[in-house]
């Protein structure tokens, strides 16, 4: 072909290519097309007119096509940033009336506290608790009304109420769920509780005094459990109202949003947190400092979380809000070679978990049915139940018999269990991947088993144990994943899963900051009182003599929650094994570097035709 008559057939389409890129906003199909195209087109060009200047625009084309490619580096650089300053304000205008009305119920919830302490004295003392109230009296008459602040040392307070902060509001937004049933509850009886703390104080002529002090703090927590409350809203919206989307495909829009909502929340209860721990205590600073204090604390929720997102609106935001890709009615095709964000990460380890249930369901039962009985007749489970206050073991009563370890031989009780389960979830992955049928492997088993020893040694040690694990149980699950699916030694895929976590650490973190969340929300949801509820039910139908009866009914408890735990874990392995599938592709660009191969192999099979 002449090179005027291919230019002319083309030229249209290059011009079309250098007008998408110099747009701000690109379509994403539209330009891998045309990079496809362009692609070929150069190939054939160098092969035909290597010395003619098309092979040199086109050339310069394709290069403009690959900045655009490799600065994704950069902008993921720049996606903290973004992140606070352009999506979650587009979520919070997305979210405006779940938390219109979240503030709404609050307000009127606190009016009702106010009302209901004026007309009955004792109703402080059947909501705050007979303690408390009796311990704020006699603060008052030592004439020090906010010595509770006093009482523990501020960094001990400040992870008890950092703790006690959050898992408050992810109770608010979990029971969202429940089709905001559970949010508009824990909403009333918060907004309740306030409303009768502050009128307690008002009632003895302590409201100024009582407003300075609480509010210090208060501004920021219970305007983030406000917003709590609107992240719960929006996360049951979903189910009410779906819209033109199935209530799943609803679901599962206004479950990312709405957690994005609760990562853009939390900094701000440290921040409370901080304040009550280290400053509160401080009843004697001028009354002055505390008003400049309350007024910067509102200032900075109106600011951030009302006044910004609507600036932004009306301005423009830089990057329109993306949805994660749904997954269509009919059975959709997973890819294991595309670089992925976490929402999609999140969508495909669901749609795994969906389409493996029956393979993994009998493996969960009898690992369940094993480690129960094994713990049940020797007699383990009556010192899972005795339980000291501390924050760790608080935070994982409700699955204590799936993972606490209070002695070594139940650490090799329990690695065996979660192991058989993790080699499982992690087979099936990588045969779905890798396309190849289910095949023993002892030494990938022994290595996943002695990686999950680590992690059950870590709970055995309770405190710093349990937070050391919390903080990289993501980076031992990869590192147990690469060494599997890569058939290497530990030594390798301990340095290799290391090597992807941090090399791309926001994307991971995120990921398991993410997992740590779904977590918090099965531990609520577990902690629901429906078991002991069913349980006392069965109860009733024996005698209570029969402590035969008590064994089972303590047995089939044991069970729901051993096996209650281990339906969670296929999540946890699911969602790493895909994390690792996209940190090896940004790590190696294989499968960028194969289509880019092959789009020039076709191009020139074609025009030699």
């Amino acid at each position: 072909m002449k090179e005027t008559r291919f230019v002319s057939q083309n030229k249209e389409k290059w011009l079309e290519s250098e007008t998408l890129l110099t747009n701000p906003i690109k379509d994403p199909e539209k330009l891998s097309n045309l990079f496809t195209q362009v692609v070929d087109d150069l190939s054939y060009s160098r092969t035909y007119y290597p010395n003619r200047s098309v092979r040199v625009y086109l050339n310069k084309i394709a290069r403009q096509y690959f900045s655009i490619i490799y600065s994704h580096n950069k902008e993921k650089r720049n996606r903290f940033k973004l992140f606070w300053l352009d999506e979650l304000p587009q979520i919070i205008i997305y979210s405006r009336k779940q938390l219109a009305i979240s503030l709404i119920i609050f307000l009127i919830s606190t009016a009702i506290g106010i009302f209901s302490s004026y007309k009955d004295p004792e109703f402080a003392a059947t909501i705050l608790g007979k303690d408390y109230v009796s311990m704020t009296q006699e603060n008052i008459s030592k004439g020090d009304p906010m010595a509770v602040y006093k009482k523990s040392h501020q960094v001990d307070m400040f992870l008890g109420i950092t703790f006690n902060n959050l898992f408050v509001a992810f109770r608010i937004y979990v029971l969202g769920v429940f089709l905001s049933i559970g949010t508009v509850a824990i909403l009333m009886y918060n907004g309740i509780m306030v409303g009768c703390f502050q009128f307690f104080f008002i009632e003895r002529g302590l409201f100024l005094e009582s407003a300075l002090s609480i509010w210090l703090h208060g501004t920021l927590e219970i305007s983030s459990i406000i917003l709590a409350g609107g992240a719960g809203l929006t996360l049951g919206s979903g189910l009410i109202f779906p819209g033109t989307y199935s209530r799943l495909q609803a679901f599962q829009l206004s479950a990312i949003r709405s957690l994005k909502l609760m990562v853009g929340i939390t900094p701000v209860f440290v921040l409370a947190a901080i304040i009550e721990s280290f400053l509160t205590r401080y009843t004697d600073v001028p009354d002055a400092v505390k008003l400049v204090i309350i007024i910067l604390s509102a200032a900075f929720i109106i600011g951030y979380f009302i006044v910004y997102p609507w600036l932004k609106s009306r301005s423009g935001f830089e990057v329109p809000l993306v949805e994660i890709r749904l997954p269509p009615q009919i059975k959709e095709t997973i890819s294991y070679t595309r670089v992925k964000n976490n929402g999609e990460i999140l969508k495909d380890t669901f749609l795994f978990y969906s389409r493996n249930v029956r393979k993994l369901l009998p493996w969960i039962v009898a690992v369940s049915l094993f480690s129960t009985t094994v713990f049940f007749f020797l007699g383990q489970q009556e010192e899972f139940i005795v339980f000291e206050k501390e924050w760790w073991q608080i935070l994982f009563s409700n699955l204590t018999f799936a993972m606490i370890t209070n002695t070594p031989w139940s650490i090799l009780i329990n690695t065996i269990s979660a192991s058989v389960i993790l080699y499982r979830v992690m087979k099936l992955l990588d045969g779905a991947a890798s396309k190849t049928k289910f095949k023993l492997d002892i030494q990938a088993f022994i290595q996943l088993f002695l990686i999950t020893a680590v992690m059950y040694a870590a709970i055995y040690l309770g405190g710093w144990g349990i937070f050391g694990l919390v903080c990289t149980f993501g980076l031992m699950l990869l590192m147990a994943f690469t060494q599997l699916t890569e058939k290497s030694g530990l030594p390798y895929g301990v340095a290799k899963g290391w090597q992807l976590f941090f090399a791309n650490i926001r994307l991971a973190g995120e990921l398991q900051i993410m997992l740590l969340f779904l977590s918090f929300t099965f531990l609520l949801v577990l902690s629901a009182p429906l078991i002991w509820m069913y349980t006392s039910i069965l109860q009733w139908n024996f005698a209570e003599t029969d402590t035969w009866s008590k064994d089972i009914i303590r047995f089939l408890e044991v069970f729901i929650k051993t096996c209650s735990f281990y339906m969670i874990l296929p999540v946890m392995a699911a969602c790493t094994g895909y994390l690792y599938f996209t940190l090896e592709e940004i790590n190696t660009a294989n499968s960028l570097k194969e289509s880019i191969l092959r789009f020039g192999n076709r191009g020139l099979k074609g025009f030699r035709r």
